[in-house]
């Protein structure tokens, strides 16, 4: 049994559909079983739980062998050491934890928060005794379709990072990792940084939207005051503090983390990862009007 956290979220619900096409028996963990539209099957339980109680993970632990770990935001650090110690006393024999690139690099708490939240939550895991695979992966290709709107109605992207080369990952490339992780050997113990392969601006991943799409579209940058106004509409103020200072230390130091080339996608599935193009002719119906 495998049991998948964030299995509604856009890496955890593909993490979920690909164990099952695999022919594994999985466990779904979601607060809310009622609102999750899981597809009904004799592999697939649905248990309720929430990572910040931790008196509600030793029954959804029940019976599990392995796990695929996630939570995002200001809670990381306390979320992901919840189920850490509830996982160890259940007798799991895997986690398989997302992570975020640049996590080596984030010592310091003022300056990169949002690395912080997730080298702390690395630590619990590592000093768990519980065996270990841990995913750090680039922004997500998806984070895109933030634009769909604009590019529809206007012609036009907004964003902080114009000119900044990232190497964004596709999020089928990050959940085919876990997957292979914690369903294969030898990757206990190893640290997957997972990019994609190029690294591409702000104006550059436009223009292949653009091209893709057949009409001239403009990028317009915003501030990240404003930027950071737009993200508290969904995130909580200390996750939405914590990215917008990470998002300074890009402006500030270009392309240095996020803009470098890892070669882990090709050494664990033995191709090479997704482009952007791919993964923009693939959602292509999300831009146009």
């Amino acid at each position: 049994m495998i049991l998948v956290t964030g299995a509604t979220g856009n890496v955890g619900g593909k993490v979920l559909a690909l164990l099952r096409a695999d022919g594994h028996k999985v466990r779904a963990l979601t607060r809310d079983p009622g609102k999750a539209a899981f597809e009904a099957g004799a592999d697939l339980e649905v248990v309720a739980a929430d990572l910040g109680r931790p008196e509600t993970l030793p029954a959804a632990l029940d019976g599990v062998q392995k796990v695929f770990l996630m939570s995002l935001g200001a809670n990381k650090a306390t979320h992901d050491a919840h189920l850490v110690a509830a996982a160890r006393e259940a007798g799991v024999e895997h986690i398989v934890q997302l992570s975020t690139l640049g996590v080596e690099m984030a010592e310091d708490p003022k300056a990169n928060p949002l690395g912080h939240w997730h080298r702390i939550a690395e630590d619990a895991l590592k000093d768990s005794g519980v065996p270990w695979t841990i995913l750090r992966p680039n922004g997500f290709m998806s984070m895109n379709l933030g634009w769909a709107a604009s590019i529809k109605a206007e012609g036009i992207a907004r964003g902080p990072l114009a000119d900044v080369p990232e190497a964004i990952v596709d999020p089928r490339d990050i959940a085919e990792v876990a997957m292979r992780a914690l369903t294969g050997e030898g990757h206990e113990g190893q640290v997957y940084e997972l990019t994609g392969p190029q690294a591409l601006t702000g104006r550059e991943q436009l223009a292949v939207v653009g091209s893709l799409l057949e009409r001239d579209l403009r990028f317009e940058t915003v501030p990240l005051s404003a930027h950071r106004e737009m993200m508290l509409r969904h995130f909580s103020e200390e996750t939405v503090n914590g990215v917008i200072t990470t998002l300074e230390e890009a402006i500030e130091h270009g392309s240095e983390l996020h803009g470098r080339l890892s070669p882990d996608i090709r050494r664990v599935l033995g191709r090479e990862p997704r482009s952007f193009a791919t993964w923009v002719h693939d959602h292509l119906d999300f831009y146009r009007a």
